[in-house]
């Protein structure tokens, strides 16, 4: 009878342990799928950080006399004796309102851009005024503007390089 009793422990304590590796090996693979979602999920964070309006996008504003009053934008004008990527400015502000920037037409030109946190880019005005009020830029200027600005700007306008139609219609 201590044979039966050895030979069915040694039976049942073989099929515990031919579980244990099993349960196991589903675990370490859901812990390894859900690292390898988490880290996938990080990069591609990271990689929508970069995007963004690239050096040598135009946003143009096309003459509208029948502007609506949109938000504006102010801008850190930057000194012309300046050179290089944005970042250093006077201290001087200015504002940029679409609606006025509209009534005679121009463009915004990126030149230069720095992948801060956040992103901040540097970008020429040149064309009408670009406030009614004090706070004009007048009809050039090199200003630096934060990616959200721009995007605001550009949205307004109808998107970059608005003005170019190299092919169709």
């Amino acid at each position: 009878m201590n044979a039966h009793w050895r030979r069915r422990r040694r039976g049942t304590a073989g099929h515990r342990e031919a579980a244990d590796p099993a349960l196991g090996t589903l675990i370490l693979t859901l812990v390894a799928g859900a690292l390898l979602t988490v880290t996938t999920g990080l990069a591609a964070m990271v990689g929508l950080e970069q995007l963004g309006p690239s050096v040598g996008g135009i946003i143009v504003f096309k003459p509208d006399n029948a502007a609506t009053e949109r938000w504006s934008v102010t801008a850190s004008i930057i000194e012309p004796a300046e050179v290089g990527l944005p970042g250093k400015t006077s201290g001087r502000y200015c504002s940029l309102s679409p609606n006025v920037m509209a009534v005679r037409g121009g463009s915004l030109v990126v030149e230069a851009r720095r992948l801060s946190r956040p992103p901040v880019y540097r970008v020429h005005w040149a064309g009408g005024h670009t406030d009614a009020a004090l706070g004009d830029c007048g009809t050039t200027a090199d200003l630096v503007l934060e990616r959200i600005e721009l995007m605001r700007l550009a949205n307004v306008a109808g998107g970059f390089n608005s003005g170019l139609r190299l092919i169709g219609p």
